[in-house]
């Protein structure tokens, strides 16, 4: 290939992954006032307000609760650390991995396939349903298909609208509905979640709702980074 021709194609990579790159790096923070409404298969309720806190290198969600009483909830890895007053109440196993969550696939860019690309899962179909994407994804790996299910997401404007979850039999584990997202210093941000859980005893509903969304604040370090007990 002569080098006149390598210099365009060379110049049109560039320009393709520079605003993937930026993108990536441009958003590593973010806070919110949060409300959370729930009701279990058994009738009963609650409710949960206070302020997120989550920082891209921290990898750590952080809980300010100030309702039903103040306490500070702090998700690292694989555990919930609870706090009150800075003392450490307890911790316990969570199935909710910071990496993993909607604020680290908002900030990184990925909640549009909710973190699927370069995961293991693979795309199998993609439909078209009025104006909404629809993108059925699946592992894939064999071995990885006798625990795991498919995936399917509705986009609409590249923003993720709904997301399902099933097991390998096919049976529908969970929904989840992104709505009224706002920009906030460029970043697209649902400001309404809403999850349904299915199970033998019925349905679990969880609505979570956010305003005054604050996207790379500046300080408060110490609750972004909220310092653990070495245990």
């Amino acid at each position: 290939m002569s080098t006149l021709l390598k210099k365009p194609i060379l110049i049109l990579l560039i320009l393709t992954l520079l605003p993937e790159i930026n993108f990536g790096q441009q958003f590593f923070r973010i806070s919110a006032d949060f409300s959370i409404k729930e009701k279990i298969a058994d009738g009963t309720s609650r409710l949960i307000v206070g302020k997120v806190y989550y920082d891209l290198s921290a990898e750590k969600i952080i809980y300010d609760i100030s309702f039903p009483e103040p306490e500070t909830w702090v998700l690292k890895d694989t555990t919930l650390y609870r706090f009150q007053s800075n003392e450490l109440l307890g911790k316990s196993s969570s199935f909710v991995i910071p990496t993993s969550s909607f604020f680290h696939f908002t900030l990184s860019g990925q909640l549009a396939n909710f973190g699927l690309r370069n995961s293991g899962y693979t795309i199998i179909d993609v439909a078209k349903k009025e104006d909404q994407i629809l993108t059925t994804w699946e592992p894939e790996e064999e071995k990885v298909k006798s625990s795991l299910g498919k995936v399917i997401m509705s986009n609409l404007d590249k923003k993720l609208q709904a997301i399902a979850f099933y097991n390998p039999d096919n049976d529908l584990l969970s929904k989840q509905f992104y709505k009224n997202y706002t920009n906030v210093s460029g970043c697209e941000v649902p400001t309404e979640i809403t999850q349904i859980n299915y199970h033998e005893q019925g349905q679990n509903y969880q609505v979570t709702s956010y305003k005054n969304v604050i996207i790379n604040e500046k300080g408060n370090e110490i609750i972004y980074d909220y310092k653990l007990p070495d245990l």
